[in-house]
């Protein structure tokens, strides 16, 4: 693994168990077993470092949504996918809340923060509209973006997976009545 791929994994497991303002730079390169100068080498700052990390959270989710997915299932199950995954990482104590509404709040005047933010919502916005074979636009869409970010919250704030579960079976019910 390179000095920049274990400072990734290293920013990644630290800015989830702290926070990225409680984690220094000093802590990340120390965790990544590297020297500093190699943290300088491959980010700017710590703000560089921030986004590569989302950039590499954004994959990760675009990853494991495509895993998840089953162009052959019904709409319902597709959906469900999506929720029961989130509810079964709360359950495995692994969801440490959404690294993208995370960075924003730690870091709100950083305008590439935001950028990979947003990015980020459009991939989840165009993925819900495909699973449901709507228009990323549509009613129907924004009702379930607003049903996974509750989903999310939930999950973040009450670590309960039964309230994600609510969402998904919500979810459901929004896709057998109006798509």
């Amino acid at each position: 693994m390179s000095a920049k791929e274990r400072l990734l994994a290293s920013a990644g497991r630290l800015f989830h168990e702290h926070g990225i303002n409680a984690t220094g730079i000093d802590l990340v390169v120390r965790n990544a077993g590297v020297a500093k100068a190699s943290l300088y080498n491959n980010f700017a700052n710590k703000e560089a470092l921030v986004v590569a990390y989302l950039e590499q959270e954004l994959d990760g989710w675009i990853r494991n949504a495509r895993i998840l997915d089953n162009p052959l299932a019904p709409r319902r199950e597709r959906i469900a996918a999506l929720f029961e995954a989130l509810a079964r990482s709360v359950e495995l104590n692994t969801f440490h809340g959404c690294p993208f509404t995370n960075a924003v709040i730690e870091l709100p005047e950083c305008a590439a923060v935001r950028t990979v933010a947003k990015h980020y919502r459009v991939v989840v916005r165009t993925h819900l509209a495909n699973l449901i074979g709507a228009d990323a636009t549509s009613t129907a869409t924004s009702r379930l973006v607003l049903l996974y970010d509750g989903a999310i919250t939930a999950a973040k704030v009450g670590r309960d997976a039964a309230l994600v579960r609510e969402a998904r079976i919500m979810a459901q019910e929004h896709v057998d009545t109006h798509t």
